[in-house]
């Protein structure tokens, strides 16, 4: 496997537009310059079990859930460290960026922040938002909490009232708050036709004692994990330079409440490194990209690069 280090690009560190710099550093904000000790980092492999797979013959939107080992709910691994990190230094920096609460939402998100304290093995003593934002220097995984609210029509909508998510992939979570699953997701094309329905009723039926995860993937010309701003325009020439972002979700619903925790933990390799993994994934990344649709596609960061990815990809597959 090709190793892939800062080096390669912090030769040409520079300015895009006024909002991102280029560089190779996933801890490191998009709009900022690594420090000199990340020169030698090299992103570790996605995990293998929230790698992609092949469903059916044509492109769709989906739930895809597997039940949840809560004993592995949160787990470490050699870049929750520098993950923490990045989030200490956020949480100093640019709190308003990654920390939102709405009204009302303080019960739910203490609840949030002590189910997690207590499976880290910490004991929680602060209440509110704060709670959740104690929580989330325990786990490498960005915290965002639902509650059921009863809108001005009757009807019970689970809400996003609290978050503390320090890996935004090209949104803002203040943009979020207070909405209902289909208004959060509204950038993601198709996803009220094909699975909008099908998330508030999986959600609706959660239940405490059989919480869920899943896995999703996008390719990105930066690998900034906190990442809230879209580029004007893209940011890179050659499929070689791009990054995979892959994350993995879990749900579980919180007994007090009635809300749910949704933690989202997000890992960024060069694309050229996980292509080398093995022709198999290789071909699946492959037939992935050829299968989307071009709306999906530009919403997945890959439009614009597609047919450079697709010819380049030849040779690993």
């Amino acid at each position: 496997m090709a190793a892939f280090a800062c080096n390669r690009s912090d030769a040409r560190v520079k300015l895009v537009a006024g909002i991102h710099v280029l560089h190779s550093h996933p801890f490191t904000s998009f709009d900022e310059t690594p420090p000199s000790d990340a020169k030698s980092f090299i992103a570790m492999p996605i995990p293998f079990e929230i790698l992609p797979q092949l469903v059916g013959d044509k492109f769709r939107h989906r739930l895809g859930t597997w039940p949840l080992d809560v004993v592995n709910w949160l787990p470490s691994d050699p870049e929750s460290a520098l993950t923490i990190q990045m989030k200490q230094k956020l949480l100093m920096q640019r709190r308003d960026e990654v920390v939102s609460l709405f009204s009302g939402g303080d019960d739910a998100a203490q609840e949030a922040g002590e189910l997690v304290s207590q499976w880290a093995g910490a004991k929680s003593t602060s209440t509110g938002i704060d709670a959740l934002v104690d929580a989330a220097l325990l786990v490498a995984d960005d915290l965002a909490v639902l509650k059921p609210v009863i809108s001005s029509d009757g009807q019970e909508r689970l809400l996003l009232v609290a978050g503390v998510v320090c890996g935004p992939s090209r949104w803002r979570l203040a943009d979020k708050m207070g909405n209902d699953m289909i208004a959060v997701h509204a950038p993601v094309a198709k996803y009220a036709e094909q699975v909008g329905a099908g998330v508030d009723t999986s959600l609706q039926r959660l239940s405490v004692d059989r919480p869920v995860w899943r896995s999703n993937w996008i390719i990105q010309d930066h690998p900034a994990l906190f990442q809230p701003v879209i580029p004007p325009a893209p940011l890179l020439k050659r499929p070689q330079d791009l990054w995979i972002r892959m994350e993995r979700q879990t749900l579980r619903r919180l007994p007090v409440t009635g809300g749910v925790l949704f933690t989202i933990r997000g890992f960024q390799q060069p694309l050229v490194d996980y292509l080398q993994r093995s022709k198999e994934i290789a071909q699946t990344m492959r037939t992935l990209l050829e299968r989307l649709p071009d709306d999906v596609a530009q919403y997945k960061s890959v439009f614009t690069y597609r047919p450079e990815i697709l010819s380049w990809m030849n040779q690993f597959c």
